[in-house]
Order: C-alpha cells, then structure tokens, then sequence
C-alpha cells in the first residue's frame, strides 16, 4: 500500500524573504547613516584597539563630506543588493507555493529525500528571469500584484551605485536622460478643504480629525551625471515597498481546498 504523506503550504512563508531582508536593511541604513551623521570624518577612522599591527594603506585624500558620501553609497550598495534578493526569494516562493498546489498530487519513489522530491520545483523558479518569474506567478494568484518598475528601479540604483560610484551614467538613464526610482509607500494625511495634507513631525490636528493612510507611488528623478543621492527616510520607502510586496504576495495566493 501507497503512503501518503500531506505537506501543508504557508502564506507566511511566501512573505518571509521580503519581509526579513527589508527588516535588516533598514535596520543597516537607519543605524550607519546616523553613526555617519554623528562621526568626526575629517580623517579616516582609528583601527580597533584590538589591532596590535596592521599595514597602513594610502588612498585619495577624502574631505570629510566624500568620506561620508563614500560610506553611505558603500551602505546603500549592499542594501539594495539584499533588498532585491529578498523580493526574488518571496517570487520564488510564490512559484514554488502555485506548483506543488497545481501538481496536488506527487509520486515518487519511496527511498527519495522530501529535497528531492521539491528540488525540480525550486530549479523551475530559479531559472526564470524576473520578468518571466513575475509573469508566471501573476497568473497563479487571485489578483496580480504589480512590482516589475519597482525592482528595475532597485536594480538601476544599484548598478549606479556599484559600477559608477553613484554617478548617473548613461547606461542607467531613459531617452529624456533621467534615472527615475519608482517605489510604492505609505502616505498618512488629513483633508482640509478637499485638499490632502501629509502628516509630518510637530504637525498638529484637533481631537476627532479623520487621519487616512493609502499607498501612493512616489518618484525620486535624478539627472545624467547627477549625484544618486538617497536619504534614509528615502530608504525607509523603498524597505517598506519590498516588505508590502511580500505581504501582498502571501494575501494573494490560491487559497488550498481542506483535506478531504
């Protein structure tokens, strides 16, 4: 007789690369631009009390804003990096959650490891471009969830902050010779007067004030040969875009019929 063994499927789960990796860049961001903000980098650091001997390096003399700028972009890099892989991670996950729910049933021989029998679903996810991966996840879900102009953003600040020092060449640029960032974000605000007023520090309403919250897109447009500069209130946005994208991902999903 056939053993059967039931595997139960977790939104959650489909949420997690998204959601983690935009909990610790935004972590990174928010405590090194502070401790940039705060540090004497007119000169470069001491070494670490530990170091009993070390080799000195000679490099550019910085001033202490391109020492600064240097280390954020340094920082921005990595974050993106890790953003992107997060947002990859949910997507294959979605995939790799569709497949087996579409398969239902799985035969395979009785000696294979659980890896085994979900590695050809995992290989399928792995190989497809993002657009594609994007594409076919789409399909799958109760209601697409738009994402590809975000990630080509992500991917457009990373590669100018890896390969051209954060300058804007022509390789990241459109035809009117702009980087456009697009990223969802949180929006807070209050109406007077039919007109919409963002909620901002020390800004003050009176007691029963209807306050609302929507995502809106919002745009950060820089010019060829401009400085990519972004902020990590900046960041916070684009954290936030990642993370809500896993999120709706998960809230998305095909919903499993109970066991019989």
């Amino acid at each position: 007789m056939a053993q059967v063994i039931n595997l139960t499927l977790h939104p959650d789960g489909v949420a997690a690369p998204a959601h983690r990796s935009a909990t610790i860049c935004r972590e990174v961001v928010d405590l090194y631009f502070d401790a940039l903000s705060r540090a004497d980098l007119s000169r470069p650091p001491p070494a670490q009390e530990s170091a009993f001997f070390r080799f000195d390096i000679n490099g550019p003399e910085l001033t202490q804003e391109q020492r600064r700028g240097a280390h954020e972009r340094w920082v921005l890099a990595k974050a993106f990096q890790d953003l992107m892989r997060g947002v990859r991670g949910s997507l294959e996950e979605a995939y790799f959650f569709i497949e087996l729910l579409n398969a239902g049933k799985v035969k395979v021989q009785t000696n294979a490891t659980l890896e085994e029998v979900l590695a050809p679903f995992r290989t399928k996810a792995q190989k497809l471009s993002f657009p594609d991966l994007m594409t076919r996840v789409n399909q799958g879900l109760e209601k697409p969830v738009s994402f590809a102009e975000a990630y080509r953003s992500m991917q457009s600040a990373r590669n100018c902050l890896e390969h051209r020092d954060g300058i804007v060449g022509r390789q990241d640029v459109d035809v009117s010779e702009t980087l456009k960032i697009s990223v969802p974000r949180l929006k807070a605000f209050v109406e007077r007067s039919g007109i919409e007023i963002e909620l901002h520090k020390n800004f003050y309403v009176e007691a029963g004030t209807l306050m609302q919250v929507r995502v809106e897109t919002r745009d950060l447009v820089f010019q060829l040969g401009e400085q990519l500069r972004i902020s990590a209130s900046d960041f916070d946005d684009i954290a936030f875009a990642c993370a809500n994208f896993g999120t709706m991902l998960a809230q998305q999903l095909p919903k499993m019929s109970p066991a019989p």
